[in-house]
């Protein structure tokens, strides 16, 4: 196994604390709940909610050609970036995604992004 379950599931925590702005290990996680029950409680209806703010242009930042993206777009490439987080998290390495399959499918949300 050239990649590693271990390796792959730490990168999928990874790509949901960087999505989420919040750590794994973070306090208010208590009593089973973690970034991963986080993000699957919110999937797909309250994503928005939980996604770092850092991420997406705000009312008081300029736009610029450079950070000008259709809501619509950023809110499809945050579910697909989630979804892929929460399917390559999978509990059963057996239901996870392959790592190449977690970078094809990073590379169609950046894609609908930038389309």
């Amino acid at each position: 196994m050239a990649w590693g379950v271990k390796h792959q599931h730490k990168t999928c925590i990874a790509m949901a604390e960087i999505f989420t702005g919040v750590s794994p290990t973070d306090e208010r996680f208590t009593d089973g709940l973690n970034l991963l029950c986080l993000v699957e409680m919110s999937f797909p209806d309250k994503i928005m909610e939980i996604v770092d703010h850092k991420l997406i242009l705000t009312n008081g930042e300029k736009e610029t050609e450079d950070n000008a993206y259709e809501p619509g777009k950023i809110y499809e490439c945050l579910l697909l970036v989630t979804q892929c987080a929460l399917v390559c998290c999978k509990e059963s390495p057996n239901e996870r995604i392959s790592i190449k399959e977690v970078a094809k499918e990073l590379n169609s949300a950046r894609e609908k992004l930038l389309a």
